[in-house]
């Protein structure tokens, strides 16, 4: 589960204000990911990645920021969430 972990690492960085808004789109779109994803989140991760480019484009700085957050925080969400979901599955289980 260590790629949910980065995950969630990156964004608790990003709201601490580790990273710009840049920098965050950056370590999450080129983070490992496994191939043994939900549906729901891998749209949620499209998702993310739609948000920050609207964030980016279309938003004041201020604004991005607070955009940014919320997105990081649905994120770590949907990433608690697919954890939880993984953790039932015993083929998962028996690979941790």
């Amino acid at each position: 589960m260590q790629h949910f972990e980065n995950l969630l690492s990156v964004c608790y960085s990003y709201k601490q204000g580790k990273y710009s808004i840049e920098e965050f789109q950056s370590r999450i779109t080129t983070a490992a990911i496994p191939d043994n994803l939900s549906k729901e989140f891998l749209t949620a991760l499209v998702h993310f990645d739609n948000r920050i480019e609207e964030i980016l484009f279309c938003n004041s700085e201020l604004e991005g920021k607070k955009y940014a957050g919320e997105a990081a925080d649905d994120l770590i969400n949907a990433t608690i969430e697919e954890q939880e979901r993984l953790k039932s599955h015993s083929v998962y289980k028996n690979n941790l």
